[in-house]
C-alpha cells in the first residue's frame, strides 16, 4: 500500500513570492504528548529539523549534544534529539523514530516549515515526488 499526499502551498518571508511544496501532515510524540504538524518532506536536508517550542511543548530531551547545523540561511546551533514520528492516511498507519534537531527560536519562526529530512523517516520509505501532478508517494519499505 501506498500514500499520496498533495504539495501545499507556503508563504514565505519577504521578499520571497508563496511556492507549491511537498509538504505532508505528520503527528510528533514526545514524552508529554503529541502534537500535528503540517511539514516540508526535504530531500536536501540529511536531518529533520523542529523549533524548541515544539519540542519542549511534547516533551523530547533536550539535554543531548548541540552542533551547528547548516542550511540555506546560514549556520545555527542545534539540540540532538528524538521524536516519534506518526504519519498515517486511510487505513495506514506508520511510526518512525527519527533523530531531530531542535533549533532555538527564532524571529522568523512561524514563516519557515518544519523540515523533514533523509535520517530514519526517508530511510523508512520508498519517496516518488510526482513533480508535475505537484503529489508525494510514500510506500513503507
Amino acid at each position: 500500500m501506498s500514500m499520496t499526499f498533495k504539495y501545499k502551498r507556503i508563504d514565505r518571508p519577504e521578499p520571497l513570492p508563496p511556492t507549491i511544496s511537498p509538504m505532508i501532515p505528520v503527528t510528533f510524540k514526545g514524552s508529554k504528548g503529541m502534537i500535528d504538524a503540517v511539514c516540508l518532506l526535504d530531500s536536501g536536508a540529511d536531518v529533520s529539523t523542529i523549533p524548541r517550542g515544539l519540542a519542549e511543548i511534547i516533551g523530547l530531551d533536550l539535554s543531548g549534544e548541540k552542533e551547528e547545523i547548516q542550511g540555506i540561511g546560514g549556520s545555527i546551533e542545534a539540540i540532538v534529539s528524538r521524536v516519534l514520528i506518526i504519519i498515517q492516511r486511510k487505513h495506514e498507519k506508520y511510526q518512525i523514530s527519527a533523530e531531530v534537531r531542535v533549533i532555538p527560536p527564532q524571529d522568523n519562526e512561524d514563516k519557515f516549515p518544519i523540515l523533514i529530512g533523509r535520517k530514519d523517516f526517508f530511510e523508512s520509505f520508498n519517496i516518488t515526488f510526482k513533480e508535475s501532478n505537484r503529489k508525494i508517494i510514500l510506500k513503507k519499505v
